[in-house]
């Protein structure tokens, strides 16, 4: 992307992914309950999608809960909709959501409805009219390493390049979905 972007990304600028992306991008405006934003209440969504309309890009970072990255989505979403804004919105999921086991665990069924969600709003961008939507998803990044031990991690910062790649696209293109995983299988490691 050529010239001066306005960014909001959601998350605390010292922790995790949004630590790394704002290696990347320290005049992002980043939100989280550190900067005055609950993002897991309709108030903080809706505070943050009222600034949304001076911004070029926003990358839905955060990994909230009880379906809030993707409730997030939809009330960014329908603003730019209604101001006929083009923005670029980056969702950032977990390769989680393919997995397919009995576990009776709500975050691989959250990504999955963030995924889904995003592909149906990223078509519409493409083919109709609305912003840009891209999805990507992790597999377990190097900050859970203590999470998972016995698991081959993927830097964290390569990770923001991956997402920095997705924004310095030509604005005439859309990347559609991304998924990465850290290869587990040690032949890779060992020819």
């Amino acid at each position: 992307m050529v010239g001066f972007v306005k960014i909001i990304i959601t998350g605390n600028k010292n922790a995790g992914l949004a630590a790394e992306l704002y290696k990347c991008y320290p005049d992002a405006l980043f939100a989280s309950r550190t900067t005055g934003f609950d993002l897991t209440s309709h108030l903080g969504q809706n505070r943050l999608a009222d600034l949304i309309l001076e911004y070029d890009i926003f990358i839905n970072c955060a990994a909230l809960w009880k379906f809030n990255q993707t409730v997030l989505l939809e009330t960014i979403y329908k603003v730019c909709m209604t101001a006929n804004h083009n923005i670029h919105i980056i969702n950032v999921g977990s390769t989680t959501d393919r997995v397919k086991n009995g576990k009776a665990w709500l975050y691989n069924a959250e990504k999955k409805a963030l995924r889904d969600y995003s592909n149906t709003l990223g078509i519409a961008g493409v083919w109709d009219k609305g912003p840009k939507v891209s999805y990507i998803s992790f597999g377990t990044l190097s900050n859970n390493q203590n999470k998972h031990p016995e698991r081959r991690t993927m830097n964290i910062d390569k990770a923001a390049q991956y997402i920095k790649w997705i924004i310095d696209q030509p604005k005439e293109l859309n990347i559609n979905e991304i998924s990465i995983d850290p290869v587990q299988n040690t032949r890779w490691y060992n020819e």
